[in-house]
């Protein structure tokens, strides 16, 4: 015998069954769309630059002129994009290097202690890092004597303190008046050893062909925008 109460329940169920599944399902469709809009992850790369990586510079004067037993603070730019063998880049182009000029085994050398990379999407530098490295030792002299002329030295020179102060003895203020000075702690005693002295050796560094410099440790660095 046909049971009209079961058929009626169980159409009910159908109906309802029906019409939860027509509920559930736009809300499972829309979700790849909800996705779709949530910011991209940045990709963290890591960039590992090994011991013995040379790294090409340049300066903005075009030769810097110190003593030979002179210390001088000096920032060098990253000349080119440094790449691994992969063609993968290291360090930017426009990344830049600080250190000193110091003395060594009657020259001078270029030691570099932080590196601030250049971010090109973001058109600015990074803190900067703690690197390790050298450039070769350079031993290149002039002599300054008295009364000398010394514009093809100078011209386009940055010039160590202690070098401004022995060319002011024995040559005059002038011929350093317009000249970038780097440094120049105990100008006045530097300048009084020079003022009975006739001439003075300094030493002429060109930094875009002398400063290259070569790491002396592996430095590596997490980058997710570089």
């Amino acid at each position: 015998m046909f049971n009209f109460h079961s058929f009626k329940s169980g159409t009910a169920a159908l109906l309802a069954l029906a019409i939860s599944s027509s509920t559930v399902v736009p809300l499972i469709t829309s979700a790849p769309a909800l996705a779709q809009r949530r910011p991209a992850q940045r990709e963290q790369i890591n960039i590992v630059v090994p011991s013995g990586t040379s790294i090409p510079v340049r300066y903005d004067k075009d030769k810097v002129v110190v003593m030979p037993d002179e210390t001088v603070p000096l920032t060098l730019t990253v000349a080119r994009d440094v790449k691994a063998s992969d063609g993968k880049v290291l360090i930017r182009e426009g990344s830049e290097i600080t250190g000193e000029l110091k003395p060594v085994s009657g020259g001078t050398q270029f030691v570099a202690k932080q590196l601030t990379l250049y971010r090109p999407r973001l058109e600015r530098q990074t803190r900067p890092f703690t690197i390790s490295g050298t450039s070769n030792v350079v031993r290149r002299t002039e002599e300054i004597t008295q009364g000398a002329s010394t514009g093809s030295i100078l011209q386009g020179a940055a010039i160590g303190g202690a070098a401004a102060a022995a060319i002011a003895a024995l040559i005059g203020d002038r011929a350093i008046a317009t000249e970038e000075i780097l440094g120049g702690a105990g100008l006045g005693a530097i300048g009084g050893f020079f003022l009975n002295r006739k001439k003075a050796n300094v030493l002429v560094v060109y930094p875009d062909q002398d400063l290259a410099v070569k790491l002396s440790s592996q430095f590596a660095f997490v980058s997710s925008s570089y």
